[in-house]
């Protein structure tokens, strides 16, 4: 064998070996490509599940913070009725009216029992004399009578 042919297959063996070379570098470029695309993702999706554990950590807060809130429009309300039903059974300590007040009101009440006994009997006045829209029209129809 001669150089020629020496150096003939060291070429093609140099040739072959680029190709081989550039195949497998190729092959490991898109592993590497691929890790790291892996690696991405892997953390794409712990940040994801740090962000649902976050929103379900604060939904727990709020919803614990709404069942407080509950209670204690709850007791509020509960407090409310048992006030109105203890002012419903008791007496009240004051009376709305002065006694003197009270006093008239019963004598006039009695009054109007006595006037109301006879079946015949007009409607009570509550007032004594004119009063209201009304109360000025017979004075001003006599004066203009007069002239």
């Amino acid at each position: 064998m001669g150089t020629v042919t020496w150096v003939g297959l060291i070429i093609i063996a140099a040739v072959v070996a680029f190709f081989a070379g550039a195949f497998v570098t190729k092959k490991q470029f898109k592993q590497d490509e691929l890790k790291e695309q892996a690696e991405e993702a892997q953390n794409a999706l712990e940040q994801y599940r740090q962000d649902v554990a976050d929103h379900l950590a604060s939904t727990g807060k709020l919803v614990s913070k709404m069942k407080e809130n509950y209670d204690q429009l709850l007791s509020h309300v509960e407090e409310t009725n048992q006030l109105l039903l203890e002012d419903k059974n008791k007496a009240p300590s004051e009376p709305f009216f002065s006694k003197e007040t009270t006093e008239q009101l019963q004598a006039s009440l009695k009054e109007r029992d006595i006037d109301r006994s006879s079946a015949q009997a007009q409607p009570a006045d509550y007032v004594s004399g004119e009063s209201g829209l009304f109360a000025g029209q017979n004075a001003s129809s006599k004066q203009a009578k007069a002239s």
